[in-house]
């Protein structure tokens, strides 16, 4: 695994970009694929749109997507003396953050260290302490005393807020960080791009960087009007299923590869969801096995990605699939992927997408 740069993974998780204020992260991305792209776009969203030219098939288009923003938290109020109140961007679980090191991102780009307050051990009631207080009943301590002084210090109403960095390789093979849901396929769409620029694929390559994926996942919808690919694979996390706290929610394991997704929904009045493309995902079935690289197969309700809604767009709709990740411990501070699955997720995507020709038919029926 030594030939991935993995400070560069490392260098994506540490950077504060909340859904609606993902601006670090567009110029991080666009500074980094202006060197290897032919074009490069950023939409009124924030959407990054890197394109490489194909060497024989300009005209046929592949989009690879991630979305780089992540869940956090919003300042909605500043108490008189000094504490900050808050609103959830995203599903952040209220259990993982009590207690908690956060960053504040201010108006002029100042990153402010800030607390989840808890309290105190000795005086917490026999019924409290096996309760989560809701999101309205947690706030944040700066260590200042009065509104006034937090003001002065930068901070408003409306400011992001998002775990502290905390990158970590141990184990065998694992990685520790926030934000791993979604720079880790950021991270792979990346380390492709590099390999794409030296030796080109026949068909034309659109990288596309996602934003608001944690917010409304509609995001995204602007970048499939602009450059109406032939196909699309989406890159996102799954829960890995493999500790003792795990249901047996589908056959998902970190370590044993990426998976394929054979259907998501979301449920829970959106409706939103899909089903990968069968003829696509077959291809990339074949790809997996050609190449010798193992592919699980995911089925999951309550988790969706920016393809939930892209399917529907244009005269005849979207050839789509979805490949994830694995990761443990999904939306805490502590999210955990293994390598193996992110260097085999880089090999695989290399496979198909140097393969990809207006020879493969993706037609229904």
């Amino acid at each position: 695994m030594s030939q991935y740069n993995w400070n560069l993974l490392q260098e994506l998780c540490g950077i504060h970009a909340v859904s609606g204020r993902e601006d670090l992260m567009v110029r991080a991305i666009k500074n980094f694929v202006e060197p290897l792209a032919d074009s490069v776009s950023v939409d009124h969203l924030g959407n990054v749109v890197a394109t490489l030219k194909g060497k024989k098939y300009p005209e046929h288009k592949l989009m690879l997507q991630a979305h780089m923003d992540e869940l956090g938290l919003i300042i909605r109020n500043i108490t008189e003396d000094g504490f900050l109140l808050i609103e959830r961007v995203g599903g952040v679980p209220e259990k993982s953050l009590l207690g908690q090191r956060l960053d504040i991102l201010t108006d002029e780009g100042k990153l402010i260290p800030t607390y989840v307050g808890t309290k105190s051990h000795h005086i917490t009631t026999r019924d409290e302490k096996f309760k989560v207080p809701k999101v309205h009943d947690m706030y944040l301590d700066v260590g200042l005393s009065t509104k006034e002084k937090v003001e002065n210090a930068g901070i408003q109403v409306g400011d992001p807020v998002t775990y502290h960095p905390n990158y970590n390789r141990f184990g065998n093979g694992f990685i520790c960080s926030k934000a791993l849901d979604n720079r880790v396929s950021v991270f792979i769409l990346l380390e492709l791009m590099k390999r794409f620029h030296d030796k080109r694929p026949e068909s034309t390559v659109v990288f596309s960087f996602t934003v608001l994926e944690e917010f409304s996942i509609r995001g995204s919808l602007p970048t499939i009007t602009l450059t109406q690919p032939n196909a699309i694979i989406s890159l996102d996390i799954t829960i890995s299923v493999d500790t003792p706290s795990d249901p047996p929610l589908h056959p998902v394991k970190a370590g044993l590869g990426p998976a394929i997704k054979m259907m998501d929904f979301h449920g829970r009045g959106t409706l939103g969801g899909m089903f990968s493309s069968p003829k696509l995902r077959r291809f990339i079935e074949r790809k997996a096995k050609d190449s010798g690289i193992p592919l699980q197969r995911e089925v999951i309700v309550g988790v969706i990605t920016d393809p939930a809604f892209q399917l529907y767009l244009g005269e005849k709709g979207n050839v789509i699939a979805g490949i994830s990740i694995p990761q443990r411990y999904t939306h805490s501070p502590i999210s955990i992927c293994h390598e193996k699955d992110i260097g085999q997720t880089i090999e695989l995507l290399d496979k198909v997408t140097r393969d990809f020709s207006p020879d493969l038919d993706l037609t229904r029926g």
